[in-house]
Order: C-alpha cells, then sequence, then structure tokens
C-alpha cells in the first residue's frame, strides 16, 4: 500500500514543483500551487502516519533526529493549515513564548504532525468561534541543552463528553460529535499521544461538552547551539548546465508513463540528454547500446524489475572490466522501509531517492555522483525610478539592516509575523525610518 499510495503522489508533487518554476503564473496561480505542494506534502506525511501506527503496534517506532528551525516548522503548518481555516468563520492565532530557542534538535517529522494532528483537529470541530495555539518553553538546562516544550491548543468548539475524553485517544475511534464528521483516518490523536511520550512527554485534555477543548501537549528536546551546521541560505534555481562539460546521457527507467514524464521534464530541462526505459529489459538493452553515464531505475516494474536490472548491469560490467566506466544507478523507490533500502544498496545500486521526490535532490545527487556544475538563475535586485524594491533575493544585506533596527522592534515584528496578525504586521513596517533605506523600501513594497 505504501509504494501504491506514493507512486501517483510522486506525480502530483512532481509536476507541482515544474509548475512552481514558471515564472509567468500570476501571484494567485503561485498561491494555488503552493496550496497543492504543502496539501501534498502533508497527504504525504498521513501515509507516512499508517506506517508509523504499524511500527508503534510492533513496538519499533524510533525517533529519527535532526537540526531544524522551530520557527519555520510553525510557519509551514500555518500555511498548511490557514486555507482550511479561511474557509470558515473562525479566528486562528499562533503564539510562540519569545524565550523558546529558534533552532532545536530533535525529530523534526512527528512534531510537525502533532502540531497538524491537534491543530486540525481544533478546525474540524470548531465551525465558528476561535483556536489559539500556544508554544511555551517549561525548562531549559543550559548544561546538558535539554529542553522541555508546551503545546497548548484552545478551541471554543463542540467539546467532548467528560466520559470521551480518554477514548479519543484510541486508534480509530471519534466522539459521538466526531462521528458526523468523516474527515480523518480516526487514529491522528493516537499517534500523536504515542509521539509526545516517545519524547519523554504527554497529551492531555481538559474539554467541556458546548464549550469547547483544550489539549496538552508536552515533549523535551535539545537546543542546537551551532546554527551555521545546518542553517542554509535560500537555494537557487537551477536553469541549465554550465558550458564545456561532457554531454551527460541520463537514462530515466520506470513503467508509470506520469512519474516517467516528470523525470524526462525535469532533466531535459536543464540540457542533459535523456532516454526511458518502461523496465528492467528494455533498460538492459538501452544501457548496452546507448552507456548512459547515470541510470534513475524504478525498482518495481513488469517484465524485469530495477532490482534485477540492476543486478545484471554489475554482473555484465564485472565480466567485463575494460568495457566502460561503470554507470551510476541510483534507484527511485516508493518504499518507506530500511530493510529494502538495504537490499537496493546491496544490489549494486549507488544510492536511492524515496518518492515522492524534490527536484532539488535529484539534481544534487546528480552533482555529487557526476561532478556537474551548474548554472543558477541570478538573484537581482531591481529599484525602479521610484525606488522601490521590485524582485529582492539579498538576503544578507537584508539581514545586516535588520540589525541596525531597535531589538524591541525586531522581536515585535518576529512575534506578529508568527502569530499572522496582518493588520499589526502592516503597522510595524510603516515604523520603519527611512533612513533604513534597502530596509524601508523593501519591506514596504513587499507588504
Amino acid at each position: 500500500m505504501s509504494h501504491e499510495l506514493r507512486t501517483p503522489l510522486n506525480a502530483i508533487l512532481g509536476f507541482a514543483q515544474i509548475i512552481d518554476r514558471d515564472n509567468s503564473l500570476s501571484s494567485e496561480q503561485q498561491k494555488y500551487v503552493g496550496i497543492i505542494n504543502r496539501s501534498g506534502e502533508h497527504l504525504l506525511s498521513l501515509i507516512n502516519d499508517v506506517l508509523e501506527m504499524s511500527r508503534i503496534e510492533a513496538g519499533q517506532l524510533i525517533l529519527h533526529q535532526n537540526y531544524f528551525d522551530l520557527y519555520k516548522l510553525i510557519q509551514s503548518v500555518q500555511e498548511l493549515l490557514s486555507f482550511k481555516e479561511s474557509s470558515q468563520e473562525i479566528s486562528l492565532d499562533f503564539h510562540i513564548d519569545s524565550d523558546i530557542p529558534q533552532y532545536l534538535e530533535g525529530d523534526e517529522s512527528k512534531l510537525r504532525q502533532i502540531i497538524v494532528n491537534l491543530v486540525g483537529n481544533a478546525i474540524k470541530f470548531t465551525q465558528v468561534g476561535q483556536i489559539d495555539v500556544h508554544l511555551c518553553l517549561l525548562s531549559y538546562d543550559n548544561n546538558s541543552r535539554d529542553i522541555e516544550l508546551q503545546l497548548q491548543v484552545k478551541d471554543t468548539g463542540v467539546g467532548i463528553k467528560k466520559e470521551n475524553l480518554e477514548t479519543i485517544f484510541e486508534p480509530f475511534k471519534q466522539t459521538e460529535k466526531g462521528g458526523e464528521n468523516h474527515e480523518g483516518t480516526g487514529f491522528g490523536l493516537s499517534i500523536s499521544r504515542q509521539f509526545a511520550r516517545l519524547m519523554e512527554g504527554d497529551i492531555t485534555v481538559e474539554s467541556e461538552l458546548g464549550k469547547g477543548s483544550i489539549f496538552t501537549c508536552t515533549l523535551k528536546m535539545m537546543v542546537q547551539t551551532k546554527i551555521e551546521d545546518f542553517v542554509k541560505q535560500p537555494s537557487k534555481q537551477i536553469i541549465g548546465l554550465q558550458p564545456s562539460q561532457t554531454d551527460y546521457r541520463i537514462l530515466v527507467v520506470e513503467d508509470v508513463k506520469d512519474n516517467q514524464l516528470l523525470m524526462m521534464k525535469i532533466l531535459s530541462s536543464v540540457g542533459f540528454e535523456v532516454r526511458s526505459a518502461n523496465n528492467g529489459q528494455e533498460a538492459l538493452e538501452m544501457w548496452q547500446k546507448w552507456h548512459p553515464q547515470l541510470i534513475w531505475m524504478d525498482m518495481r516494474m513488469p517484465v524485469m524489475d530495477g532490482y534485477e536490472a540492476s543486478r545484471r548491469i554489475r554482473q555484465l560490467e564485472a565480466e567485463n572490466p575494460n568495457r566502460q566506466t561503470p554507470v551510476i544507478i541510483i534507484a527511485l523507490t516508493a518504499t518507506a522501509f530500511d530493510e529494502e533500502r538495504k537490499a537496493i544498496l546491496e544490489i549494486g545500486c549507488n544510492d536511492f531517492v524515496p518518492k515522492p521526490f524534490k527536484e532539488a535532490v535529484i539534481f544534487e545527487k546528480m552533482k555529487q555522483y557526476l561532478g556537474l556544475e551548474y548554472v543558477y538563475q541570478e538573484s537581482t535586485i531591481n529599484l525602479s525610478s521610484h525606488g522601490t524594491v521590485n524582485e529582492v533575493d539579498n538576503f544578507e544585506q537584508l539581514n545586516a539592516e535588520m540589525e541596525k533596527m531597535p531589538k524591541a522592534w525586531v522581536e515585535e515584528l518576529r512575534k506578529t509575523a508568527l502569530s499572522a496578525r496582518e493588520k499589526n504586521l502592516i503597522h510595524l513596517i510603516q515604523e520603519i525610518p527611512e533612513q533604513y533605506f534597502f530596509f524601508s523600501r523593501f519591506s514596504k513594497s513587499n507588504a
């Protein structure tokens, strides 16, 4: 089921990324493509949760630690859920205490899913009223860098009967009121509580029927102090290959036509010579005749799958060591299981990329194995005759200007942006003095 669900989602997210690169889109169209991307990513996380539930039942649930930007995480959740909020007569406000560190070390995916589940649940059962999301700091050990957070989601929705306060955390269970709403899988709260407990916390609920509910989640993570290790500048769009390089031949092996077309489009758009094969047998024949430098190999196909095709290619290379340079084989797999990924590497694939994939990952892998040099879209700062900024990608200059502003103003701007209070944000922007020319012009033209 994992493979069957991820395969069409790969095409949905992939073509959405291609459309997003189209500079001719209107701002409204870009907004819609952004919604497709965020909703698709959320759907992918739900599919992953189905797998997580099976791991929970098997006692195999583990944390995947990584460094992440908490503020960006909250912003992405806001953007994801704002579309649902706007379709109802409710107000959704996010509040983050100023003493919470921006960069943390922990399982970002599980934290994100907890927030999405709790806030999404509140939106689902609050047709009219208010939803407040408050993230605060409970404790911080400066020596160990351990941090304990509390996430509280308060709504004015339908509420929950006292006798149902614990059953809502059982898999596939909904409250009597919840049964009237058929959205969701029915195990979002169960998974969220398991995630919180895995992070040395828990989720509790207080509620009164007809008056609303308060879900409180506690969890522990670590503060990351080496920001430079993982904070990157916004990535630039790749528009081509640097001249005076080899004419790279790339073979795409994929039986699903939509995904095949997606890969062909991504690769040919920057100047690769690309051909396709529908199964492993065709790939084997084309490898012998065309001699590609790199093969993107789907693993599950009819006639001959990617495992057998990769195995045979490596066998033929071993029998004829002087024939040609070994081809790079990167598996494209819709599986989420570590066991299968291990098997992929053991048969001779150089690497693998899970579906759905981001095109940036595709280009990065090819750069890693082929030593490619790309041409990137230039960052420009265009000032009109009126001195307004039409397009700005110079984030270093913006950061430098931000440093000159009063700390109290910067802190208020940060909190206002995170809580999505547009009127307050515009008011703060209007307070920027004219002597901060660059920052002032940029902010006001993008307000």
